[in-house]
């Protein structure tokens, strides 16, 4: 049997997957994806998911990510990664993102492994280093009774224009 592909899961995806009016669409959409990948988030996502959850949820949260996914930790060699991707989309010229810090991390692990992002944000990886793959309509009822529609991308790292990047502003 082919190995599977990493694909790294961001906290948005994770976030609507774990509210109760979304789960089964995310059920169903990760059903998809299973068979071609295997998930993972890092330590950073988890942290920014139990951040500002009580008890319960933090129990849920971790339950949650523990069944369905591997979590990658935050090696120093990750973190010295991540503050060169951070320094590239400051200074190149065609990279005029806002990135929060989790964000530049799953970045530089995506980069860093060649792996595939899940995100709800496709704004939060700029276009000139990361190609949409593909993308997954979602579907559900909002918690007001209003039917929802998300769109989920499969986000790839473009490694050429990546190197050209890190050439470009050496980083």
């Amino acid at each position: 049997m082919p190995r599977k592909k990493l694909l790294l899961v961001d906290t948005n995806v994770i976030s609507h997957a774990l509210s109760p009016n979304q789960t089964e669409c995310y059920v169903n959409l990760f059903k998809k994806l299973e068979t071609d990948f295997r998930f993972i988030v890092t330590e950073f996502t988890k942290y920014e998911l139990l951040r500002s959850s009580d008890k319960e949820h933090r129990v849920s949260i971790e339950k949650y990510i523990t069944q369905n996914m591997a979590t990658v930790d935050l090696s120093s060699i990750l973190i010295g990664f991540s503050a060169r991707i951070y320094y590239l989309y400051k200074k190149h010229p065609k990279l005029e993102v806002r990135i929060s810090d989790g964000d530049v991390i799953n970045a530089a692990f995506s980069i860093a492994k060649n792996c595939a992002i899940l995100t709800i944000d496709n704004t939060d990886f700029p276009r000139l280093m990361f190609a949409e793959t593909d993308r997954f309509p979602v579907s559900y009822t909002s918690k007001k009774g209003k039917a929802t529609n998300d769109t989920v991308y499969l986000l790839t790292p473009d490694m050429l224009q990546i190197k050209t990047c890190f050439e470009d502003c050496e980083a």
